[in-house]
């Protein structure tokens, strides 16, 4: 099936994953503060903020720089780990309101998805799974599995060509700046639904479309295939 809506058509949809699909940066924040304050470190919620929608290597890289070349980069992120490890034990997944009526919509309409997510796979798949929102997906592809994460656009390049689709005809959800700029590098298409941050202009203007939520996601494609199937 092709959706159509604005002039695009779409025959596969690719999720972010973190901020996206699960409320998984605010707590993902919380514990990078507390695993900093374990190695004596105070780390400001700004700089945190800043690992948002950013690959391991790329936090790395903003962390070290915001904080010096101090900074027990390794040390606090073992401990972060161990903390998040626990969390998801103890906690439930946090979905986004949504999640699961979309991706059930998708189902229905016969239209494939996959994740795409600058997160690690052992991080990925047990959030999935506990999730129980795994069978919805083809595949993830994860940041440990492409030469560049986002902003660079092959992992929506990537992941369309797994979908068997053309870019032009994927749609992208995503939360954050580096998600959108890949997705529109790529030439696919982005809808943004913000997260913690507030999306600067570039940001908006890349994107095809802005929604508040997952809900909203899915009532736009619905409204948008009972006017394709009106047409007909």
């Amino acid at each position: 099936m092709m959706l159509r809506f604005d002039g695009y058509a779409i025959g596969a949809v690719a999720f972010d994953m973190d901020g996206l699909m699960f409320d998984s940066e605010r707590v993902a924040c919380g514990l990078w503060i507390a695993a900093g304050k374990n190695n004596g470190w105070e780390i400001p919620k700004e700089v945190v903020r800043g690992l948002i929608g950013l690959s391991a290597l790329r936090g790395r890289q903003h962390l070290s720089g915001a904080m010096g070349p101090e900074f027990p980069y390794d040390a606090v992120r073992a401990d972060r780990l161990k903390l998040e490890a626990a969390f998801y034990r103890e906690n439930p997944v946090p979905l986004k309101p949504g999640l699961k009526e979309l991706l059930s919509w998708l189902k229905e309409a016969g239209i494939p998805a996959a994740v795409a997510t600058s997160t690690t796979r052992p991080r990925v798949l047990p959030l999935l799974e506990k999730a129980e929102v795994a069978g919805f997906f083809r595949f993830a592809l994860c940041g440990d599995e492409v030469t560049h994460t986002k902003p660079h656009p092959e992992m929506y390049l990537t992941a369309a060509a797994r979908l068997g689709v053309e870019p032009g005809n994927c749609l992208v959800l995503e939360d954050s700046h580096a998600g959108i700029e890949a997705a529109h590098a790529a030439g696919a298409v982005p809808f943004l639904i913000p997260d913690l941050l507030e999306p600067d202009e570039i940001t908006l203007r890349r994107a095809v479309r802005r929604f508040a939520s997952l809900w909203e996601v899915r009532d736009y494609l619905d409204q948008a295939a009972r006017q394709a199937r009106a047409a007909e």
